[in-house]
């Protein structure tokens, strides 16, 4: 067996019925001419006959305590592989609302955590592969690379590979640690973060940091915890009914203004999320008087790293200013994600992983107890992640398409995530419907602020070269 970390340990504890803790991601793939009847049946066979390797093939084992560890298993791949056919036209909308249902359940804990759709059916000959993988098995950006494992740069490759077959890197060896007597409640976070063991020196000193940032004796880095507006996309879901909507922008567009203007792609991305949502609170008469703060991820894993579990750190980034031009906005962003940077080069990777604890409890406490869901940590996640930058394939069929269906935060409603998928910036939002009920709406303001940092920049206003895709709501959970 193998055991779990305390950062894995979170995902599987603050998960319910009403906050799914899976990363859900599809493939579409166009089939290859001559193959339309016959690409899937061997797709789904092949995958049925796969032999699904670490993490795909343990299943979470509880021990005494309250402790928990990784049991490798032989998966019973009839259960995780499943073959679904849209009804004929097999229109988007109706693929979006099967996906939405299918996101709907939560992971059976019986199994390794994870699931997969076959979805044929759908207009223009495609076929999509839908993987649910909890985030306790795989953090986003090496789900990422065992998707980008499983493809191939040749159309002339007829194997059919799987994630869940991708050659994982064995992982290095950790330093084995105690972990917490008690697991059971996420009130006792904090509590439980003392008992790890002193190799983690440095959490005290950030801890001095943090509260003499809060009084002002030094200027702050980053945001502090439980100091966020609350707004709109702070209310939290009361069922398991979802809203997504996805957009796709030009990645060479988007690196020219950042070259531009001397900042990066995240920032840029960013500035568009940050002004659609102040324009989205304005349109709803829910305007914010001080900048909204996002929970944002930050890879830990090195190029040559393993694939499993999260090697992940967060930060909380306080964005542009309600009444900021684009322009001032992207440089406040600019400016706060560089010191956030800076602040993680000198925190050692441990420290900042027991940091990233330390946050993540800040938002869940929002969740746990009433009078934190007035004093919010952040607004909403927004997630970037690298992905391939090559046109793949998988046994010779293109793929089109590539977006996620993003995991709703503690204490707040909304999550945005962008990935860098060969020539476009792959952007994904999901909401419950109580924080944004019109996520389309919302992907429209983010398809015009990039319009409108462009005029700025170049001086000229080009035309829309994206549209975003239809919202896609899933129906509420049924006792």
């Amino acid at each position: 067996m193998t055991k779990i970390s305390p950062m894995d340990m979170v995902f599987l504890l603050m998960e319910n019925a009403t906050r799914r803790l899976h990363m859900t991601a599809f493939m579409m793939f166009k089939k290859p001419a001559g193959q339309e009847a016959t690409f899937v049946p061997r797709m789904v066979e092949a995958y049925r006959n796969s032999q699904p390797v670490a993490p795909f093939n343990r299943k979470l084992k509880w021990l005494e305590q309250g402790l928990a560890a990784w049991e490798t298993v032989k998966p019973d791949m009839t259960y995780h592989v499943r073959s679904i056919s849209l009804p004929s036209p097999g229109s988007m909308e109706q693929f979006y609302e099967t996906i939405s249902f299918l996101n709907t359940s939560l992971l059976d804990r019986g199994h390794p955590l994870w699931e997969c759709y076959v979805i044929d059916g759908i207009e223009g000959d495609r076929v999509a592969l839908l993987t649910k993988v909890h985030h306790a098995l795989i953090d986003g950006e090496g789900g990422l690379r065992v998707m980008r494992e499983s493809l191939s740069e040749s159309s002339r490759s007829k194997a059919f590979t799987a994630p869940w077959m991708a050659n994982v890197k064995a992982p290095k060896p950790r330093a084995r640690r105690p972990s917490p007597s008690q697991m059971e409640k996420i009130q006792g976070l904090f509590q439980r973060l003392s008992k790890l063991p002193g190799d983690l020196i440095g959490m005290g000193s950030e801890a001095v940091s943090i509260g003499a940032q809060s009084l002002n004796l030094k200027s702050r880095g980053t945001s502090l915890p439980f100091t966020a507006p609350r707004c709109l996309y702070n209310n939290t879901a009361q069922s398991a009914a979802r809203a997504y909507a996805n957009i796709e922008l030009p990645l060479d567009e988007v690196k020219e203004l950042a070259k531009a203007t001397g900042t990066s792609v995240n920032d840029v991305v960013m500035t568009f999320i940050d002004q659609a949502l102040h324009d989205y609170l304005h349109e709803h008469k829910a305007s914010v008087s001080k900048p909204l703060v996002a929970f944002m991820p930050m890879s830990l894993r090195a190029e040559s790293g393993d694939q499993e579990g999260n090697q992940v750190a967060v930060e909380l980034i306080a964005m542009g200013k309600p009444r900021a031009s684009i322009s001032e906005r992207l440089q406040q962003i600019n400016a706060a994600t560089q010191s956030a940077k800076d602040k993680g080069r000198g925190m050692q990777k441990a420290t900042r992983q027991v940091y990233t604890l330390l946050l993540a409890g800040s938002l869940a406490l929002t969740d746990t107890l009433p009078v934190f869901g007035k004093i919010p940590s952040a607004n909403l996640v927004i997630s970037n992640m690298k992905g391939p930058a090559e046109q793949l394939y998988l046994a010779g069929a293109p793929m089109v398409a590539f977006h996620g269906l993003p995991i709703l935060p503690p204490g707040a409603g909304l999550n945005v995530t962008f990935a860098s998928v060969n020539k476009d910036i792959c952007l994904a939002i999901a909401a419950a419907p109580e924080a944004v009920h019109e996520p389309y709406r919302l992907a429209t303001l983010i398809q015009q602020a990039f319009s409108n940092l462009q005029a700025e920049v170049a001086g000229t206003k080009p035309k829309p070269k994206s549209k975003p895709a239809s919202p896609r709501r899933s129906p509420k959970a049924k006792a």
